[in-house]
């Protein structure tokens, strides 16, 4: 594969897998409950290693812990309501870590036990069937009855019963009192909030995905807002001031006025102090401007701080100038175009090596990149953002020749060491992904740094890939 094709591809890798955050892995045993029988379930949850708490919310049923920290696979234990009539829970999982939230539900029916009197004739063998499950065979007594255990799944309206009594088999339905609901999982995330940042309202139905026309919602204490760039229903959740708690209430909207009324379903979450604000005799008060969202806050806190980075890779160059490539540099926002602009200083390490193949001749060059450089944000979207950047400046260098001849001329030395420096200058592309105060980074990077000595021709610039950091201090 050439190296530009090769880049490209890599390219393309690095940037999808930051521009993504795969949502939790869960699975859960038991897949389903029987009410009074089965006591709890046992979820156990795949997140990648390092990833932060991992927060959990049901429509019913209690958690041993709803938070569970470190590790790769977090185990929670679910214990269902204390309810007998069938119906459906949903469970929903995430990661909390400052960004959007990517929820995983997980639907477990919880199936009702109850007792089905058959009234048939006299000695008959009674099978029930509900869904694809078959309860008996009981025997009726003398007056024809029987009570046949059965175990009725959510959404179940109706069982067949067969009695057999010698050659003949009767077939009939019979209805079951089965209660209509729809689960709702409501939960706010982070708990506390922070009064500035804020954060989310998660909602979770049957579908996983919950329309928000459905919805009616009240809020306490903050005030909710639609995100329209997500399919499921997803609200930034704003505390207002001096809130010290904020609670939301949700239900479906009552689409039949003659169905049972629908329960409400509440989540509640603290909300952090407020930081202090310096006071000035001549501050003054601005209008009340609409409260950002929780991304659009934290990138804007990023961006308006110094932050560290680094970025390793390697180099793509003619001939034997291949070799890897280190960069240690910080960056400094200025306060131009709306703090798309930023100034950055960075100090790196370049190598490259020669060994001829008919002569034992060796050639190793080291150089210390000194260069400064502006950084402006070309696209942004969510926590992915892309980033050009342009700059230059000096390239110290040092050249060891030697030669493992027994034999060589008088003006031919065994061993040349040479120190220059040259200029070095570079554009490059940079992917980011914002997670707090870390960042994920690629780079592709296209530098020239030609240098000559009197023994050495060399290019140490070239085309490079590099992954690395970012950190806001």
């Amino acid at each position: 594969m050439r190296p530009p094709l090769l880049i490209a591809v890599l390219l393309g890798l690095s940037l999808a897998a930051v521009a993504r955050a795969e949502p939790p892995e869960v699975e859960a045993t038991p897949g389903h409950v029987v009410l009074g029988k089965d006591t709890a379930v046992v979820v156990r949850v795949r997140v990648p290693r390092g990833a932060g708490p991992v927060r959990a919310a049901a429509s019913s049923g209690t958690w041993d812990a709803a938070r569970v920290e470190g590790g790769a696979e977090r185990v929670f234990r679910w214990t269902p309501p204390a309810v007998r009539h069938p119906l459906w829970a949903v469970l929903a999982f995430w990661v909390e870590d400052g960004r959007p939230p990517e929820v995983t539900p997980v639907l477990i029916p919880l199936l009702g036990r109850t007792t089905l009197d058959v009234s048939t004739a006299p000695g008959a063998e009674v099978v029930v069937a509900v869904g694809d499950a078959r309860f008996g065979p009981v025997t009726a007594d003398a007056r024809g009855r029987a009570q046949v255990p059965v175990e009725v799944p959510p959404d179940t309206k109706e069982a067949r019963v067969l009695a057999t009594r010698g050659a003949l088999t009767t077939d009939r339905s019979a209805p079951l009192a089965v209660p209509a609901q729809r689960p709702l999982v409501v939960a706010l995330t982070p708990d506390p909030l922070s009064p500035e940042d804020g954060g989310w309202l998660i909602l979770a139905g049957l579908d996983g995905t919950v329309p928000a026309s459905e919805l009616e919602l009240t809020a306490e204490g903050a005030t909710l807002k639609a995100e329209p760039s997500v399919k499921r229903a997803r609200f930034t959740v704003h505390p207002r001031e001096g809130a010290s708690r904020v609670s939301v209430t949700a239900s479906w909207r009552q689409v039949d006025p003659s169905a049972e009324p629908l329960k409400e379903v509440r989540a509640e979450a603290g909300v952090l102090p407020a930081r202090p604000r310096p006071q000035t005799p001549t501050e003054v008060t601005a209008p009340p401007s609409p409260a950002p969202s929780p991304v659009a806050a934290a990138q804007r806190a990023a961006g308006e701080r110094l932050s560290l980075f680094l970025l390793g890779g390697a180099t793509f160059a003619r001939g034997a100038n291949d070799g890897p490539l280190l960069s240690l540099g910080v960056s400094v926002p200025l306060p131009v175009w709306h703090g798309r602009l930023a100034a950055e200083a960075e100090a790196g390490l370049r190598y490259a090596m020669f060994d001829a193949r008919t002569e034992p001749v060796h050639s190793r060059v080291w150089g210390v990149p000194l260069l400064l450089s502006a950084r402006i944000a070309v696209f942004q979207q969510g926590s992915f953002r892309l980033d050009g950047r342009a700059g230059g400046g000096v390239l110290p260098f040092s050249h060891r020749l030697t030669n493992d001849a027994t034999r060589t001329p008088d003006d031919f030395p065994a061993t040349v060491d040479e120190r220059r420096v040259a200029a070095m200058g570079f554009l490059s592309v940079q992917g980011a992904y914002d997670f707090g105060r870390w960042s994920l980074l690629t780079e592709v990077r296209g530098a020239l740094a030609p240098i000559e000595t009197p023994s050495l021709r060399a290019q140490l610039g070239g085309v490079s890939v590099s992954a690395g950091l970012r950190f806001v201090p």
